[in-house]
């Protein structure tokens, strides 16, 4: 009895395979490979950079391109922080000053672009001059200033 209901089932199945189609066995598509992230740092990170600044309006706006200089490890959490200064006095101006963070890791040899704004302030002359500090999760930062990040 068993025997009869595999044969009506496999017939059942032949009707239902369209004549001319040919059963093939597919193989899915590869997934992407995924880039592997190098251990992260720990301890000082060397970052090599170039900086540009301009005047836009009433915004001074910084543009910092960083390069990890490291062969094997990812800088985690780098930030810049910015503060400005006036010329006569060396107090720090109030309501200036930017600070951003990537939100990647920066992986050997990697470059990012890093952007502060910051507002003009009274106080503010040609003279005032802004300072950078650097840092990472795991540490602090040696800067390396270059010509290009080639």
């Amino acid at each position: 009895m068993r025997a009869l209901y595999a044969v009506g089932f496999a017939a059942a199945l032949a009707m239902m395979v369209p004549a001319g189609a040919t059963v093939s066995a597919q193989t899915p598509a590869p997934a992407p490979a995924l880039k592997k992230m190098a251990p992260p740092i720990r301890g000082s990170a060397e970052v090599g950079y170039t900086q540009s600044a301009k005047l836009e309006g009433n915004t001074i706006v910084t543009v910092f391109q960083v390069k990890n200089l490291s062969s094997t490890g990812s800088i985690v959490g780098l930030n810049v922080s910015e503060f400005w200064y006036d010329k006569p006095g060396g107090n720090l101006l109030q309501g200036t000053g930017d600070r951003q963070r990537l939100r990647t890791p920066l992986g050997p040899g990697e470059v990012a672009t890093i952007t502060l704004k910051s507002p003009k302030v009274p106080g503010m002359t040609k003279d005032s001059k802004p300072q950078y500090k650097f840092a990472h999760q795991n540490g602090d930062v040696k800067l390396k200033a270059m010509k290009s990040l080639k």
